[in-house]
Order: C-alpha cells, then structure tokens, then sequence
C-alpha cells in the first residue's frame, strides 16, 4: 500500500469505511433474519388444524399451541357474547364479539368476529354443540385496550385475556386456557355471525410485510458494496495519482 494511503486522514476513510461496511452487512443480515422469522410463523399458521388439547392446557402458556390452527368443540356457556368495545376494523368503529366455549379440557375465549357501530352489541351465541377451528394467539394486554380504566357495563370486557373473562363470567381462572381462538370456522353454521376477522389483521406477524424486510436485507448489502467499491475507487485513484505525481 502507497505511503499516501497511510496519511491520517487516509486511515480515517479507512476506519469509516471499514465500520460502514460492516454495520450496512450487519443490518442486512439482521432484516434477513426478521424474513427468516416471518417466514417460519407463516409456515407455523399454515400448519393443519389439531385438536386444541392436544397441544395446550388450561391455566398455563399456550407453549407450542401458540398461532396454531387448532379445532375444539363444546358448547357456549351463555347466550350471548362478551363486548369489547371500541374496536377499528378497516377504519370503522365497532367492538368485538367473545365466546366463551366450554370444552372437555376446559374454557376457551373466542373471537367470533366484528361487530359494526350500528349492529347488536350483545350477539346472539350459537346453542348446542358446535366445533369451532381457528389460530390460538396470546391473551390481550391492557395496552390493547381503548381505554384500560373505563368502567365497563356487565357482559363488556376492555380486552381479551383470562383475567378480565373471568371477572365478567365468573369461570375459574385455571379453568380458561391462557390465550384466545381467533374463529375461522364454526360448524353448524350459525343464524347469527359477526364479521370474520382475519387472523393477519388481530395478531400481524410484522407491521411490514415480509418481502420488504427481504427487500431492506438486499438494501443494506448494496449499500455494502457500494461503500467498498467507493473506497477502493478513491484509493486506487489516489494511489494512482501518487506516483503520477512521483513521476512528474
């Protein structure tokens, strides 16, 4: 290497270069481990649909149930749903609709659907029997809530989690299952059924969608090159000049 290429200021374009190089391939590496990990909870919710007891228990973490498709069938234990009020579904105010469906293994919330601003806040529960199949997702948090500290009406709950079904229903909280059943499908078929929510749309893998972290990992590695093919330009270019000058 040129002596001219060992100048302070050249070994500061180094060292800038260098750390450039490296951080743009480490965030690039680190947004084709966030599309590794999408891909890999995408293909977990693709899975086909198993028997809800079969992978969880009621009281404990969801464990390997979570984000499954799972099936389970009981029957509800009230007529009608639980409230959750003031929820956005594709820009327009509503709240959701709860089941609470007692099985064999225990009690499982579910979200049957949407309701808009203008239907029957309280939704009529199907009677009987019925086998319902969907993706178990984690309990809500008070985050999820539109406002944590209102003082809800019996039969609302400000969000989806054991402990506020609980309080509304009076189930035994060991004998709910830590988590809730985004519904699908449920058979037979009901006279009455809230709007269908989309799995994507309760519980989104990333707020992006996969192919853009993959598209940010090419991104940052071209950034990469570039800055590398920039350094050694400037310092082929340098060299170059060095020893025109020698020469001169």
């Amino acid at each position: 290497m040129p002596l001219t290429l060992l100048t302070p200021r050249w070994i500061a374009l180094h060292v800038t270069m260098v750390a450039a190089v490296v951080i743009f391939l480490a965030l690039g590496w680190w947004q084709l481990g966030v599309y590794r990990d999408s891909a890999a909870r995408q293909d977990l919710r693709d899975l086909a649909p198993v028997e809800l007891a079969d992978l969880a228990a009621p009281g404990r973490d969801l464990g390997a149930a979570a984000e499954r498709a799972v099936s389970a069938t009981g029957t509800y234990t009230s007529a009608a749903s639980l409230v959750v009020p003031a929820r956005v579904h594709e820009g327009v105010l509503g709240s959701y609709s709860v089941g609470v469906l007692h099985t064999s293994a225990g009690h499982v919330p579910v979200l049957r659907g949407w309701l808009d601003g203008a239907a029957d806040p309280g939704g009529v529960l199907p009677s009987g029997q019925v086998r319902v199949t969907g993706h178990m997702v984690p309990p809500e948090t008070s985050r999820d809530a539109t406002d944590p500290d209102a003082d809800l009406p019996a039969g609302q709950i400000g969000f989806i989690a054991p402990e506020q079904v609980a309080d509304a229903t009076g189930i035994d909280l060991n004998d709910l299952f830590h988590g809730y059943l985004v519904l699908s499908s449920e058979e037979p078929r009901p006279e009455f059924a809230p709007e269908r929510l989309e799995l994507s749309a309760v519980e989104p893998i990333r707020h992006v969608s996969p192919l853009q972290n993959l598209s940010y990992w090419a991104l940052w590695w071209v950034f990469a090159g570039a800055a590398a093919v920039f350094w050694f330009s400037s310092a082929r270019a340098a060299a170059r000049e060095h020893d025109r000058l020698s020469r001169d």
